[in-house]
């Protein structure tokens, strides 16, 4: 398994250790080398043949399954609160499709478990995105507060107040590209207008100080602008990857059986690869951002 050192894993495994244990016990207490002498052979044996057998390798990959199942219930308890109940109700239908295709008669497989492996991984990615996306809905919510309370005009880009807005929800649960479209448009042209107002002021105001503090306002104006376009964008994003990973399971639960491992596999992977090119830009927008994930949930292991 990548990632993991097998034999130091045989090498930590209790029925090694314990009677290794004893045998230098027995050794030190006794001050007779030869049980010692035995503890080496046999451990030189044992690292020989054990970490490559396929017994263990299959013991090794039953452990990091189960780990796997643990992590990605850790994290729907610490995530789940969070998110809108029919976005969890999407992520039990992955659950069930993920228990329909694991159920499939190809135990043992390598490309099998590769293909489980992978599925398993765009889950934990779907809560993950799925908690990212409250967050940034939160976060626009905020500024259109904030832009609406400062605003000296209001645009009639919405047609009423912020409740009004928030009934632009689409079935899923999700804020649909419509009401993301709207409410950036709505900040980034309260910023235009306030940014409209500094330039006019810079016209009129003589004191060098003044125009320095408003030279600086302008451009932190500006950024949040940005900003928020950036947002807008990854928001929309995130609302087409859910929906293409469950696109995905179910298409892997469709045709499985029809299909060569070569071509199920490779669809997996041009989605994986989506996934992991979104978890990038989310990265770069928020790179000290902490996601409430145990570690290792942000990693594939193909086993």
């Amino acid at each position: 398994m990548p990632g993991t050192n097998r034999f130091l894993e045989a090498f930590k495994e209790s029925y090694n250790t314990i009677p290794l244990a004893g045998l230098f016990v027995l050794s030190a207490a006794t001050f007779n080398p030869m049980p010692l002498f035995v503890a080496l052979v046999a451990e030189t044996v044992y690292l020989l043949f054990v970490p490559d057998c396929k017994w263990y390798m299959d013991r090794l990959a039953s452990r990091y399954d189960a780990e796997v199942v643990a992590r990605r219930e850790k994290l729907k308890q610490e995530v789940g609160p969070t998110l809108k109940p029919d976005v969890m109700a999407r992520f039990a239908r992955l659950e069930t499709m993920r228990n329909q295709i694991g159920s499939q008669t190809f135990e043992g497989k390598k490309w099998f478990r590769e293909v489980l492996r992978k599925l398993d991984y765009l889950m934990e990615k779907f809560l993950l995105f799925a908690s990212k996306q409250v967050q940034f809905q939160t976060y626009l919510r905020s500024v259109l507060d904030e832009t609406d309370t400062n605003a000296v005009v209001k645009p009639p880009a919405l047609p009423g107040p912020m409740q009004k807005v928030v009934h632009r929800i689409d079935p899923s649960g999700e804020f649909d590209d419509q009401w993301i479209k709207s409410t950036v448009g709505t900040i980034q042209s309260r910023y235009s207008s306030e940014i409209d107002k500094i330039d006019e002021l810079l016209g009129s105001d003589q004191n060098l100080h003044n125009q320095a503090v408003q030279d600086k306002r302008k451009e932190v104006l500006m950024r949040r602008r940005q900003y928020v376009s950036q947002i807008g964008e990854i928001l929309s994003n995130l609302n087409l990857q859910l929906h293409l990973m469950e696109d995905t399971f179910g298409l892997i639960n469709d045709e499985i059986r029809a299909r060569s491992p070569e071509q199920v596999l490779a669809d997996i992977d041009d989605v994986v690869n989506q996934t992991d090119n979104l978890t990038e830009t989310l990265q770069e927008v928020s790179p000290f951002d902490q996601m409430p994930v145990a570690a290792g949930a942000d990693k594939l292991y193909n086993v």
